[in-house]
């Protein structure tokens, strides 16, 4: 059976990106994680010691997104999934979309962004 979990539209403050501008100043950056796994026990005896803290998974994607920099947002996704595949073993599939909202492109859009979703069975 599976089922999922999800943590949406994450904000940090962050320093990606190829242009030095982006290094230096940083920019917000929007994270979206879904995740599958087997929670079925977990709701049928009401313990969280069955499924996985949401707290915990945020600690973990905010320590990654502030702590490290990166020219792409393909890199830090590629971090983060393989990160959370090894903090929590109850988690069989991750998707990640990161979304960045001042891209340097000299035109009219809302943000750029990458959607990442790897099964434990690919990154392993």
């Amino acid at each position: 059976m599976k089922n999922s979990i999800a943590l949406n539209e994450m904000i940090f403050y962050a320093y990606h990106g190829v242009r030095d501008t982006e290094k230096e100043q940083g920019q917000r950056f929007i994270l979206n994680f879904r995740a599958e796994l087997d929670f079925e026990e977990a709701a049928v005896n009401d313990d969280l010691n069955k499924t996985v803290s949401y707290s915990e998974v945020y600690k973990s994607i905010k320590k990654i997104v502030e702590a490290e920099k990166y020219d792409l947002l393909e890199s830090l996704a590629h971090k983060i999934i393989s990160e959370l595949f090894k903090n929590f073993s109850r988690l069989e599939m991750i998707e990640i979309e990161i979304k960045k909202p001042m891209v340097p492109i000299p035109g009219v859009l809302s943000s750029a962004s990458v959607k990442m979703s790897r099964k434990r069975t690919e990154v392993e």
